[in-house]
């Protein structure tokens, strides 16, 4: 999760290569070229990091600056810039930014850092400082239904299998699936070994229709039993449901490179598509195939995380976690952005579910850390109404996945990934009923903002006054001209 990071401990943490622990991918430049003149994420977090320690606040600006370009989604980057413009005495920068993250729901407190000190004497800070605040403020519910047993470490796919009227969860550090019923009762069902070739299992799918249980599973340090020699493998595992037996693996292509099948989702048709935590890479398998092949690499996408299929089978939603959330159009091929309004922050998605023509996510990377519903318009593409399910409710520590059950959405309350083992609690299954969700109604700091710029001359008038709240396409212009809202992406 984001974490504010304020005073002296700011350029230490600008320093780390990520804020989120995603693995980006590396360019390489040819011998004969000089190396890009535009630095990537990593360099201008050092920078920035740098420039704050030594004062430099026009280089901080600077880097802040491009890195929210870069990942406009990035609630911290936006918190940062927030204060560069605020060092710089940028007043009409800071706000008109300030405004945008209230908009979208963000809660911060620019209070809490001697570096917005140059923004607090105008009313409208103190305003929209409030409303940040009042943003943080738990909202919906998710009620607890199970504990998982404590030896349960780092869960992370979750599906209800109605055959055995349980929940089947994956394990990552024992490499297990795990039956837990309602009542807390819970049976191992299938466990990694040298013999079965499994290794953490980081997501599974059920194909009830066809008796199948699909998991993905890599070999890395998250996993108790990693062997070194096995370092960055990953596959694709086909389970009978019925009798959890291993019918058939499908490892990813070796290309030399680490990999770590991350998320996993089943088609109408018994296809199956994964994709790579590692490298944004989207794999298919499909039910008239026996081999599992990359199906798109997506170059401007940083981490996939969930993922999955419209009902009618047509479109495939991708969540990434610092970009958003990508449409890809399974006949034609072609991909784009979902449409969002500039109120939406698709920013640390984890679990994404496609529910009722809406999309349903679970943000762990965003501050407050939230499950909402996203209103699909008639094509699948734009959202056209955002409504929250849970809002920084006490239970919630780093939500992750969840599994849809009728009209009900089951999560991990918790998560071990931003926990220290040591201390970590036992991952609780929280569930939150999908149409109890209200429409929200944000406040009007529009009127503050026009006011503000009405009294102060000179840069104040700067200020831009948003408009309403339409859904803007995303993506290049070519993408755009397309009647379908998509085009080609891999």
């Amino acid at each position: 999760m984001f974490k504010r990071i304020s005073g002296r401990v700011l350029g230490a943490a600008l320093s780390l290569v990520c804020v989120t622990g995603h693995t980006q991918l590396a360019t390489q430049t040819s011998p004969q070229q000089p190396a890009a003149a535009d630095p990537g994420v990593p360099e201008l977090r050092l920078r920035a990091g740098k420039a704050y320690e030594n004062k430099d606040y026009e280089v901080y600006r600077q880097s802040m600056s491009k890195l929210h370009e870069l990942r406009p989604n990035n609630s911290e980057y936006m918190y940062h810039l927030v204060l560069a413009h605020a060092l710089l005495d940028e007043k009409p920068q800071a706000f008109n930014l300030m405004l945008l993250m209230q908009r979208q729901g963000l809660s911060y407190d620019f209070n809490q850092s001697e570096a917005s000190m140059n923004l607090r004497k105008p009313q409208l800070y103190s305003y929209l400082n409030d409303l940040m605040i009042d943003a943080g403020k738990p909202l919906g519910t998710a009620i607890p239904v199970v504990t998982l047993a404590p030896d349960v470490i780092l869960p992370e796919g979750i599906e209800w299998d109605a055959s055995r009227d349980a929940f089947l969860v994956s394990a990552v550090r024992s490499g297990s699936i795990i039956a837990v019923s309602k009542d807390g009762t819970s049976t191992e069902l299938l466990k990694a070994d040298e013999s079965n070739r499994v290794w953490g299992i980081y997501d599974i799918a059920i194909d009830a229709k066809r008796d199948r249980l699909w998991a993905v599973s890599t070999a890395n340090e998250d996993y108790s039993g990693f062997d070194t020699t096995d370092r960055g493998r990953s596959v694709l595992i086909e389970i009978d449901l019925s009798s959890m037996e291993i019918i058939k693996r499908y490892p990813v292509p070796i290309d030399g490179l680490p990999h770590n099948l991350r998320n996993v989702t089943v088609s109408p048709k018994g296809d199956i598509y994964a994709v790579d935590g590692v490298f944004p890479i989207v794999y298919v398998k499909l039910a008239s195939e026996r081999v599992l092949r990359p199906m798109a690499a997506y170059k401007n996408l940083v981490s996939l995380r969930g993922l999955d299929i419209s009902d009618d089978g047509k479109l495939l939603y991708l969540a990434d976690y610092e970009m958003g959330i990508l449409v890809i159009n399974l006949e034609s091929g072609k991909s784009a952005s979902l449409a969002v309004p500039d109120t939406l922050n698709l920013g640390g998605i984890a679990g994404l579910y496609y529910w009722n023509d809406q999309l349903v996510v679970i943000q762990n990377g965003i501050k407050p850390q939230r499950i909402l519903n996203l209103q699909l318009d008639a094509s699948g593409r734009a959202v056209s109404n955002v409504a929250p399910l849970a809002v920084n409710l006490e239970s919630m520590d780093y939500p992750s996945y969840g599994t849809v059950v009728g009209n009900d959405l089951f999560f991990f309350a918790n998560s071990h990934w931003a926990s220290n083992m040591e201390s970590a609690k036992p991952v609780a299954i929280a569930r939150t009923v999908l149409s109890d969700a209200p429409v929200i109604i944000a406040p009007d700091a529009r009127k503050f903002m026009k006011e503000y710029a009405s009294k102060k001359g000179g840069g104040a008038r700067k200020i831009s006054i948003p408009d309403a709240d339409v859904p803007k396409e995303s993506g290049s212009g070519e993408e755009k001209k397309e009647k379908d809202g998509t085009s080609g992406n891999s």
